[in-house]
Order: C-alpha cells, then structure tokens, then sequence
C-alpha cells in the first residue's frame, strides 16, 4: 500500500480506541513509515460520508513561486500575533 501524502510505504498497525468503550479498543490501520500519515478504512468512510474526502497535499500553493525570509517587525496576515 502507497501513502496518499508522500507516496512511502504503509506498514500495517494496530491504535488503541480510548472514545468507544462498547465495541473492540483495539483498531487495525495502516501508518506511513515515512511521514507518519495513518490511514483508517473506518475515518475514511466516515471522511467521504461528510463530504469531504482526504486532501492530499501537491506542493506549492498556487502564485507561489518561493518563500521569502521574513525581517524583524514584518506582519504576515492571517497569522495569530
């Protein structure tokens, strides 16, 4: 299995559920070996469900070319203080 963020290799793995106490607190996943991604067929569907399916970074935002050094005192917008 390929990760959908950094296209690394899955390893399956086993989380421990500590919100449902009714069912099994045991889950079986699969985690990246490279970027630490986890993928739950269960978050999946539940993502997909909502409308909103995984977003899988490209690169670059679009109109960026680089990203500058910020100077002493300079503002970046969108940014808490």
């Amino acid at each position: 299995m390929t990760c959908m963020r950094c296209q690394g290799c899955m390893a399956k793995d086993h989380f421990m559920d500590l919100l449902e106490s009714s069912e099994d607190m045991w889950l079986t996943g699969w985690r990246c070996l490279n970027c630490g991604h986890v993928f739950d067929p269960v978050m999946e569907r539940n993502r997909l469900r909502q409308g909103r399916a995984a977003v899988v970074s490209t690169g670059r935002a679009s109109g960026q070319d680089r990203i500058g050094i910020q100077e002493e005192g300079d503002v970046i917008p969108g940014l808490a203080a």
